[in-house]
């Protein structure tokens, strides 16, 4: 048996991890069930060692990156909505512009901070993060691009620029680590996002290993929908060989370490393996912090879940899981959401400009009933991925607390896509009733999520993910799961200023998290056996009182 298919150790991780609620005299909080023997239980927040969120090479001169670039005629809706496959009739070759745009909308900054109490300052990413503890970083490895020579690059999302760590045309390192992938061995580009654990850790100890994928699946919605906007393919690779993969990148795999790929473009040509000479990296980087303190179920989860040949990613690769969702016994309400290319709104880029966290919902409007339903259909269209069955369903359920949307009863529903008329989905009641306090206390008292119009959960199946994928299936439905909630929360936003009954609709939306097992027993029995993966709320935002 090989360390991935020992998936006791994914279960171990996930209960080790879950959080449950603990009275306090303040109120209820939430508690980590992390054992005391298998984790540093006892760490609470350091602020003299609160991690620097930048990654620098201090020795590397910076490339510098426009900030400025054509607008795309592709609507926000339409590119997000998008498998990953489509491109168009003659796409072009990705420049540095291409790269330039994708990174600052993805992984940048755009020029928005917050001053905390305690004159702590935040400076937001373009993506959303988890506690705003960023800790994710980008790289690109290229071949020769009109205006970039073929090498490894880091993105510096703090001066938005590239520095150059390898010259020469190193993919076929990660067509070798792939087995081959056909969609990264075309590709001109390949995106790594890597994780630094510590900087998450800091605040959420070893349940930073969830928010890897997580933060890293609300990137990668960023990432595809621009890759759409720009006309290219852009496909998910999570199958790879990690150490060569990190050993290319510079990372040692354990405090940095590499947690998805994505193939951007195609240029018609196989790549080959066969690469130059590639020494280790020994390049000076800005430390983060004055010492990093050690979360062992994080290094001991993620070893358990890396594959080791290319033999093993091939074989991994083929076991996808085309699974079968249950069919629908209650009453089904059928979606109707807004045809293609009806909503000309504005591109990508300009809604991820202006995307925010939503926390305050306008309680005394409902949300509209195509809104709703344009937002489930345009999400669950599907996602190309090296693991994935083309065409199959996703790997999660996406269940519902409904509290206030236009002629849909409150209650509790299931999503089932394809279902309704011409496949546009379909809503199945579970129990109707008010349940606006209850959706509190799974959040554990957070107030938005009872003001909020949908509360949306992704549960999993782990025992069959697990089954299929190993250890490495952990990864795969944390991030899937989240990538999916990435697009409804840009999703809003591209669709505020939806035109509804005379008036202007803004919406919004806010990742969260929840207790647990509490999600899986409010669900059932319809989700029985499922795991808790993330959680969403959206709705209608509150308008801004002067």
């Amino acid at each position: 048996m090989s360390g991935n298919e020992d998936i006791a150790k994914a279960w171990a991780f996930h209960d080790a991890t879950k959080y449950s609620v603990r009275e306090e005299a303040e109120g209820p909080a939430f508690a980590m069930g992390t054992p005391p023997e298998l984790e540093n239980a006892i760490w609470e927040e350091d602020r003299s060692l609160e991690p620097y969120p930048y990654k620098i090479y201090s020795s590397l001169a910076p490339i510098p990156l426009p900030r400025e670039f054509p607008r795309s005629d592709v609507p926000a809706l339409d590119a997000l909505a998008r498998v990953g496959t489509e491109t168009q009739a003659d796409p072009g070759q990705p420049d540095l512009a291409t790269l330039a745009r994708i990174a600052l909308f993805s992984c940048g900054g755009l020029d928005r901070r917050t001053t905390l109490r305690g004159g702590r300052i935040i400076d937001y990413r373009a993506a959303g993060g988890t506690g705003a503890r960023y800790h994710l970083e980008a790289y690109f490895v290229c071949g020769d691009l009109p205006d970039l020579p073929a090498g490894l690059y880091h993105y510096a999302a703090h001066d938005h620029s590239l520095r150059r760590l390898r010259s020469g045309d190193f993919r076929g390192v990660l067509v070798d680590a792939t087995g081959g992938e056909p969609a990264l061995a075309s590709a001109p580009v390949v995106l790594a996002l890597t994780s630094t654990f510590w900087r998450n850790a800091w605040r959420y100890k070893a349940r930073a290993y969830r928010h890897a994928y997580w933060d890293a699946g609300t990137t990668l919605s960023h990432v595809r929908g621009l890759a759409a906007s720009c006309g290219l393919p852009a496909t998910l690779v999570l199958g790879y060989v990690d150490r060569e993969v990190n050993d290319l990148l510079g990372v040692d795999g354990v405090r940095e370490a590499t947690v998805a790929l994505c193939a951007i473009g195609r240029d018609g040509r196989r790549r080959h393996a066969g690469h130059p000479e590639m020494p280790p990296l020994d390049l000076p980087t800005r430390a983060i912090s004055g010492r990093e303190v050690e979360f062992p179920l994080i290094p001991r989860t993620h070893a358990a879940s890396c594959l080791d040949s290319a033999a093993e990613v091939e074989r991994w690769r083929t076991a996808a899981l085309r699974r079968t969702p249950a069919e629908p016994r209650g009453r089904l309400v059928p979606l109707e959401p807004l045809p293609p290319g009806q909503l000309a709104g504005a591109p990508v880029e300009d809604v991820i400009a202006r995307r925010r966290s939503t926390r305050h919902f306008d309680v005394e409007a409902e949300l509209p009933f195509v809104a709703f339903s344009t937002l489930l259909d345009r999400s669950t269209r599907g996602i190309a991925a090296d693991c994935l069955a083309p065409g199959a369903p996703a790997l999660h359920d996406c269940y519902l607390i409904v509290h206030g949307v236009e002629g849909l009863a409150p209650g509790v529903y299931v999503h089932h896509p394809g279902r309704g008329d011409h496949g546009a989905g379909a809503v199945e009641l579970l129990r109707q009733g008010d349940f606006r306090q209850e959706a509190r206390r799974l959040a554990v008292g957070q107030w938005y999520t009872a003001d909020a119009h949908v509360n949306a959960y992704y549960l999993t199946d782990l025992h069959d993910v697990l089954g299929a994928y190993g250890n490495r299936g952990y990864r795969l439905s944390q991030l899937e799961s989240a990538l999916h909630a990435g697009i409804v929360h840009l999703g809003t936003h591209a669709l505020g200023a939806l035109e509804h009954g005379g008036e202007v609709v803004r919406l919004g939306a806010v990742g969260s998290t929840s207790c647990d097992d509490d999600v899986v027993e409010f669900f059932s029995p319809h989700a029985a056996g499922k795991s808790y993966m993330f959680v969403t709320v959206f709705g209608r935002r509150r308008p801004s009182r002067r």
